[in-house]
């Protein structure tokens, strides 16, 4: 098998076109600024998602929204008495505690979100709501409950909704303005745009922790692996160092697995580095400061999970409905079978969405399939060996972690593990992937830019299309399928704003950060090139 020889980047300058740069010249941009504009394309395209899909069509979002209305209402512990078997029961607004009613399309494709019935504003006597998130970390969930404290009704969900939207598009846009700062940024950049598949975005829209755990994962990976690539500048990458701090204490404090995610990315960023840049990183007295400043909130983190050991039994810890527990079942067995099963969650990284009952289409996922096919494919082709050892254990992360951490609740939960659970691996597996190969050349050639181009609208169609999918799914119901022609004249539920210009509004975001990638990997470029451009340049 043919295989590129990779130089130490600290003893070979850097190949023709992957020159290293500062990021505000790469950008054209200082740090700041540009997480202003990426924070407000990323943001943008989650509140979107929040619009777009019907209340409580997340999974598992009433629990967590009732969970939220609880915590910010001083409920955080859980209280002696009032865990069950289906759950912990607390005292929130009756129109929050009664939002279980509105997920009657669960599960049923051919049911339009119309069946849901209508949310009062005025019912706001307190009521006894069940939550099966008793157990989880309350930080998110002191967060995203203020506007209930504020609003009723509808409103007050919609804003919830965009608060958490507006946390993880913060710490997307930390992640990515970290990577800029990169001296070879190109191809890892690339990579992690390709990691925020439709699956992502749409889980950031909800009310769910979940969403925030694989934001804080990417804006912590991608901060450390800067860290480390400028151990000896750190002062130059401040931003990135801030950037592993907040994420390490937000991680801390927001699932009890989220620590493991962590643990995954920092084994895998150190491995991607020689020994001499993690000791001098690990030297130097910003580095050291950061890390002393994240113990407070990391020992936070492991001392509510301490509480949780010792909480009242049956404190609702499993996502609604699915628990089976399955004592005869050995641990052994129950690994190999996750292990097994891990091809499967696949199509749950790219995109089924609601409470997993809406997949998108086939052409969707048969992109990012070839995504993640080059991912595993090109590490095998870069020499010397050691370089890719961060992507080969980001790779067996992911398939060996998740299998331990079910197999360990296999007999008292049955399997219960979903694919979007692992998406913090999965997003640290390609931005490994895309740091090891890092100092690749990169063509700018006009053959290399018309490939990209057909790609990177390859993808914006595919994200159309999923976003477009969902709104059917819930606008119409799908039937099975083919009858997109109800969107213009059958349909019997509409989002805020309507689904027409909720589409349209989508497109104008995908296709500008399908342009600002391409100007990006391109300097001087445009993704849309039109004839008339084209013949002026001819003629002159």
């Amino acid at each position: 098998m043919a295989t590129v020889q990779i130089h130490n980047q600290d003893k070979t300058p850097a190949p023709k076109g992957e020159t290293p740069v500062p990021a505000k010249k790469a950008t054209g941009s200082s740090p700041w600024t540009l997480f202003g504009k990426l924070f407000l394309l990323i943001f943008s395209a989650v509140s979107l998602w929040s619009l777009a899909t019907p209340l409580m069509a997340f999974p598992d979002e009433p629990a967590h929204t009732i969970k939220a209305a609880a915590v910010v209402r001083g409920q955080i512990t859980i209280e002696e008495g009032t865990s069950f078997g289906h759950g912990v029961h607390v005292r929130v607004p009756a129109y929050i505690a009664n939002l279980h009613a509105q997920d009657c399309f669960k599960f049923r494709q051919d049911t339009a979100a119309n069946c849901a019935p209508a949310i009062p504003s005025d019912a706001n006597d307190e009521a006894i709501g069940v939550t099966s998130a008793g157990s989880y970390n309350p930080m998110y969930y002191w967060i995203v409950g203020l506007p209930s404290l504020l609003l009723t009704g509808q409103p007050a969900l919609f804003a919830m909704r965009i608060l958490s939207a507006l946390l993880s598009a913060a710490f997307y846009a930390a992640g990515f303005t970290a990577l800029a700062q990169l001296r070879q940024p190109r191809v890892p950049v690339l990579m992690a745009s390709l990691a925020v598949t439709p699956m992502v975005l749409f889980l950031a829209a909800g009310i769910n922790p979940n969403s925030l755990e694989v934001a804080a994962t990417m804006a912590a990976f991608c901060g450390f692996v800067v860290t480390l690539d400028n151990a000896h500048r750190v002062r130059h990458v401040l931003p990135a160092v801030v950037t592993v701090i907040a994420s390490t204490v937000v991680l801390a404090n927001t699932r009890q697995v989220s620590l493991v995610w962590l643990l995954c990315a920092l084994i895998s960023g150190v491995l991607l580095f020689r020994g001499a840049e993690i000791k001098a990183a690990f030297r130097n007295r910003l580095v050291l400061t950061g890390a002393a400043l994240t113990v407070p909130g990391v020992l936070l983190g492991i001392y509510w999970i301490y509480l949780m050991l010792h909480a009242p039994a049956n404190s609702g810890v499993a996502p609604e409905g699915i628990a089976n527990p399955q004592p005869g079942v050995s641990i052994s067995r129950a690994f190999l079978t996750m292990v097994e099963k891990a091809p499967e969650f696949l199509q749950q990284y790219v995109g089924v969405m609601g409470w997993l009952d809406t997949p998108v289409p086939t052409a969707v996922v048969m992109l990012w399939s070839m995504v993640f096919g080059v991912a595993v494919l090109l590490p095998m082709l870069i020499r010397p060996f050691k370089t890719t050892l961060g992507a080969w254990a980001a790779l067996a992360m992911l398939i060996f972690v998740p299998a331990i951490l079910q197999a360990s609740i296999w007999k008292s939960m049955g399997f219960v593990w979903q694919g979007r659970y692992n998406l913090p691996l999965v997003v640290v597996l390609l931005i490994a992937v895309g740091m090891t190969a890092r100092r690749l050349h990169f063509p700018q050639s006009a053959g290399a830019q018309s490939v990209a181009r057909v790609f990177l609208w390859s993808a914006v169609f595919c994200h159309l299309l999923a976003f477009a999918f969902v709104l059917r799914r819930y606008a119409v119901g799908t039937f099975g399928g083919g009858n997109w022609h109800a969107m213009i004249n059958g349909v019997q539920w509409q989002p805020p704003l309507g689904w027409f210009l909720l589409t349209l509004m989508y497109l104008a975001v995908m296709v500008t950060a399908a342009s600002g990638l391409f100007r990006f990997l391109f300097p001087g470029a445009v993704l849309v090139q039109l004839p008339r451009a084209r013949s002026r340049r001819r003629d002159s």
